[in-house]
This record gives structure tokens, sequence and C-alpha cells, in this order.
């Protein structure tokens, strides 16, 4: 076969059929062929803006890394597509490239100054001196999945937005046609007359006899089933687990101390009071009275003002020039008046608490304790890397438990409320919100992603193996199922009770007759609105209904301990006068979500001037 190939490629027909394919591959580029496939444009294109397809999807896996706390840290990049995640993503980039686009065309810009005092401020880059600290700046940068370079260029592109943003929203007031009707409708309250058949107010009915209740078990199997129980082993890293190879010398200590001065100085206080007056006649005449020795009480009756405590204050307190005045005076003294941009001021202070700074003898066992703890965070942090990549590499829990001279837990049973086999909590397990959640969400015989205990290390676990839910026995329950048949059909003879009694009121009964005739307590309930029901007992279905009739309808509905009845007593209509607060909030929050249209509407209009293109295709094709 070989040699028939070698023939036939020696004729002129297969000699121009290489020529061809030769060419394709110059036409295609050779380029494309190497790579493996056909040439990749930009996944979206915003104007001129250009996002490229790992551009789309690094953004779309922080999303991800962002959300794996709220799934147990299951969630996979194939669940999030299936959840809309990455048309979510697309849509934001789109529309921060089209205020991008609208920002350069209208030649705005930011510096970086703004930016330094907006990272200044945050405490998530700050240090153990309170200060901005480099080092967990770009820690915080990597664990986020940015570079500095990147970061700054976003954080230059969302000040722009902001800019944008507060410009298309400054100044927007919904109309009072708009707010008023909404207002009036939102903010009525309403106020109800109500009683509760207590399901205990019934006899306790007979029990039934054993087709009844076997019956009864059957339909309701559901409802006594033992639990899913999962046997787990559990791989901790603790900051006692490096603390160890923590070094903390007094060099360190003393370092610490200077820097963080600021936190060990107490300022001096003054109780002060004062008065303010206008003009210079009444300020010169208030300076002839302490000079006469005039206490502050006498010169406010004089000059016809008020007496003003400001209570124990420090000296940033004061504005300058005032500050330096209240700070030289003495206890009991008066000062001279001040003049500031509110009038003149007149000072009394009253009693002083001098400043203190703490000795470094103090305080040197709480920062070495806060050092060691620093240290040995950051400790764990790389062995928790450590132990990641042994696993990674095919290791067991146990083997990386044995390596690193870590604790390994086993937990036999252990169901989603963190029980074992008995039903009573068991102590030991690790003390993390996420820690259940990751434990029931793990597949079997597979090992969790490193999850963080706030402030205590971490945890990583296997599921060994899966008891899934079974039914109970009803002879081991029977005591169990005849104690909920019999409440079912208690609660049941209230219901029916309490209905005939509410007949009795939509035919126009009193309450408090109908009430006294059952011997029932008859309460009205605070006001309550569409919304709300807090401060009352009526359920959210019951409140609904009230606000479907006039006063006087009825409504009823279950509770937890019997049947509640209700009759609409009256209806409070909103009076904006009468509520300046509410009608300016509700004002506030209707003229916020007119500018949100607005803003949405300015963004499709970008759209079409701007023109966007989404390579869809090419993103479903990124793994």
């Amino acid at each position: 076969m070989l040699d028939v190939f070698r023939k036939a490629s020696k004729t002129w027909v297969v000699k121009l059929l290489f020529a061809l394919l030769t060419l394709s591959f110059v036409a295609w580029g050779v380029g494309d062929v190497v790579r493996g496939g056909v040439s990749r444009g930009p996944a979206i294109e915003v104007g001129k803006t250009s996002v490229t397809t790992p551009e789309v999807m690094a953004e779309f896996k922080r999303e991800v890394e962002r959300l794996q706390p709220l799934f147990g840290g299951k969630l996979t990049a194939e669940d999030a597509r299936k959840m809309g995640m990455l048309d979510r993503t697309i849509d934001s980039i789109i529309t921060r490239s089209l205020i991008d686009e609208a920002a350069r065309g209208l030649g705005l810009a930011t510096n970086d100054e703004a930016i330094l005092r907006r990272l200044a401020a945050n405490p998530a880059f700050r240090g153990l001196n309170g200060q901005f600290d480099r080092e967990t700046f770009r820690s915080r940068l990597s664990r986020a999945g940015f570079t500095e370079e990147s970061f700054w260029r976003s954080e230059r592109a969302n000040m722009i937005r902001n800019q944008m943003a507060e410009t298309l929203a400054a100044g927007m007031t919904a109309p009072a046609a708009l707010v008023d009707p909404l207002q009036r409708w939102r903010e009525e309250r309403r106020v109800a007359e109500t009683m509760v058949v207590r399901d205990d107010s019934v006899p306790l009915p007979a029990a039934p006899d054993a087709a009844v209740l076997e019956s009864y078990f059957k339909d309701n199997a559901n409802r006594f089933m033992a639990p899913e129980f999962r046997a787990l082993s559990v791989l901790l890293l603790r900051p006692s687990d490096v603390a160890g190879a923590v070094d903390i010398d007094e060099t360190m200590v003393r370092e610490a101390y200077q820097q963080r001065q600021d936190e060990f100085n107490t300022a001096e206080r003054r109780q002060v009071s004062q008065i303010v007056v206008d003009g210079q006649a009444a300020a010169a005449k208030a300076t002839d009275m302490v000079a006469q020795g005039k206490d502050i009480d006498a010169i406010a009756k004089v000059l016809d003002t008020q007496v003003i405590d400001l209570g124990l204050i420090e000296k940033h307190d004061l504005p300058e020039g005032l500050a330096e005045a209240v700070f030289k005076l003495p206890v009991g003294g008066t000062g001279q008046p001040v003049k500031t941009a509110l009038g003149w001021h007149v000072v009394k202070v009253s009693q002083i608490q001098p400043g203190r700074v703490r000795p470094w003898t103090e305080v040197k066992g709480q920062i070495e304790q806060d050092l060691r703890r620093e240290k040995a965070l950051d400790g764990l942090s790389e062995l928790a890397n450590k132990v990641e990549d042994a696993l990674g590499g095919g290791a067991t829990l146990e083997e990386a438990a044995k390596t690193f001279n870590l604790k390994l837990a086993k937990f036999p049973t252990v169901d989603a409320q963190g029980r074992g086999a008995t039903g009573k909590p068991i102590a030991d397990l690790p003390k993390s919100d996420q820690f259940l959640d990751v434990a029931f969400h793990t597949e079997p015989n597979t090992e969790s992603p490193l999850t963080e205990v706030q402030n205590n290390g971490y945890f990583l676990l296997r599921v060994d193996s899966v008891t899934p839910p079974t039914p109970k026995v009803l002879a081991d329950i029977k005591a169990e199922v005849l104690a909920s048949w019999q409440a079912e059909r208690r609660h049941e003879a209230a219901r029916d009770k309490a209905e005939k009694l509410a007949e009795r009121l939509k035919a126009g009964e009193a309450s408090a007759t109908v009430a006294q005739s059952a011997g029932l307590k008859l309460e009205v309930s605070k006001p309550f609105s569409r919304e709300s029901t807090e401060g009352t007992v009526l359920p959210a279905p019951v409140a609904a209904e009230l606000f479907r009739v006039q006063p006087g309808g009825v409504a009823t509905g279950s509770l937890q301990t019997g049947t509640l009845i209700a009759r609409l007593n009256k209806v409070i209509a909103f009076e904006s006068n009468a509520n300046p607060a509410i009608a300016d909030a509700s004002r506030r929050k209707v003229s916020q979500t007119v500018a949100s249209d607005i803003t949405d509407q300015y963004i499709a209009a970008l759209n079409v001037s701007f023109g966007v293109k989404v390579d869809r295709p090419q993103l479903s094709r990124e793994e």
C-alpha cells in the first residue's frame, strides 16, 4: 500500500493537489494550524473596546469563587453556567465597557491620589499598626486574582464610572403624581381585633384503632424517617499546629509598640460647656464679664442665651483656635470669647481627664500575643498550601496528617444538623457555619476543598460513607406517631370552632360578645402595614386578607398553637404632612428607582450608539 502512495505522489495530479493544499495553509495562516484551531477575535466588542475570552473567563472564575461558600465549596463552572452566571458576567462587562466608552468621549479622568486615599481608608489593607500595609495589600489582591497593575486599572475605571452614575442620578426627584399614591398605598396602616382559639382548648381525641394509626403512619412516612447520616474523616489545621515555629523576639515587640502608639495613647479629655453669641457688642460685654470673674451661667443670663453642655471632648473635637483656648484653661476656668465661623464662644472647663500613655511594660504581653497570632496565621496559610499540594499529588488524608503532624478526626455518624445516632449534638465538630454544608455537599469517597474556619484555621474533610434516610418502624415510634395524629385532630377541631365563631362575626355580632361567649381574650393589634406585622400575632396571609376588606371584615389563619380570628377594626390613612420623615424617605426611594430606570435607558442608548458584539460560540467553547 505504501508503494502505491509513493508512486501516486509522483503523478502531476497529486502534485497539483499538494500545491493547492500548501496554498490553503498559507491562506488560512500556519499559526492557526499550530494553535490547533481557527483564529480568535475578541469575545466582546463594545465600540473601540475589545475584551478577550481569557479576560471574560477570569472574571467569571472570580465570581464563581466568590460564591463558592454559599454552595459548600461544590459550585462547578458548569453549574454556574447553567445558573446564568456567565451571562451575568458578560452583561456586567458590556455595561462597564459602554460607560467607559461614553466617559472617554466626555473626556472624564481621575487621579491616583483619590485612589490612594481610598486604599488608606480601607481596613482590609491595614496591618497590625492600623496603617496601610503594602504586603497585606498585595496578599489580598493575589487572593482575589488581581495584579497591582490590573487593580489600579480597575479602580481608575470604577471612579470614572461612579462619576458618570452620580451625574445621571444627581438632582433626580420623582414627581408627586407618582410618589403620593405609592406613599398612601405603602404607608397605610390597619388595626385588627383578634382572638385565638388554642388547640389545647379542645379535648385531646382518644387514640384510634391500630388500622387508622398504621394508615396515618404510611401516609406520612416522610415525617417519620431516620435522617441521612455521613461518616466523615476531618483534617484540621489549627494555629496551634504552627505555633511552635513562630519566633517573636523583644525587638519585634518594641517595633510594633512604636508603630501602634496611637492605640496605646489616651488623649486628654475635658468637660466643657459654652455659650455662643453674635456680634462684636455682645462679645465685648462677655469679655468684660469674664474679666470681672462672672460665671458662664451669669453671662448667659445677661446676654439672654443658653448654656450648651458639650460633654467630655477631646481637642480634635473642637474647631482650630477654639481648641487651643479650651485646652489652656484650668479646671473651673471661664475663657475670654473666641471667634469661629459659628460666632463668639465663651467656654467653661469643669473637669479635666489627663491623657495617658500606656507604658511598654503594660502592653508588651498583648503585643507579643498579637504578633504570634499574626505570624501563626501566616504560617498556617503556608501549611495549608503544602497540604493541598500533597493531596493534589495523590496523598490520602491519613498520609497528609502523618506527614505534617496534623489531627485527623473521625466521625462515624453525623446528620445535617450536626447530631449523632443518639440524636444529640456532636460536640467536637469544627466550629464553622460552613462545616455541615460542606459535609453534605461533598460526594461520597471524595475530599472537600480546604475551607477556612474564621480565626481558627482550616478544615478539609472526606465523606467515607453515606447512610441514606430510612423509614422508622412503627412499633419503635408508636407513641410519637400517636401524639402527631392526636395533635392534628385537635388542631382541626380548634380550627372548626374558630370558623364557627368567625361566621358569627361576619353576621354582625360584636367582637366582645363573641369572645366572651367562647371564653376567649379579645385584643387589639398594633397598627400593621402591608409589608410588616411586627409586634402582632397576625400571620402574613391574615394581614394580606385584612388589606382586601373594609372595616368589619373577618379573616382566619393558623398559628403554631391554635387558630387566629381577626376582624378589621380601622384603617389609618397615611398623612405625609404628619409624617415628614417617612414621606421624605419614601420620596427618596422612589426617586432612586426612577434614577435607576433612567440609567438603564441611558445604557440602552449607549448600546445603540456604540454597538455591541458578543461571540457567544467562542465563549461557550471555552472550558
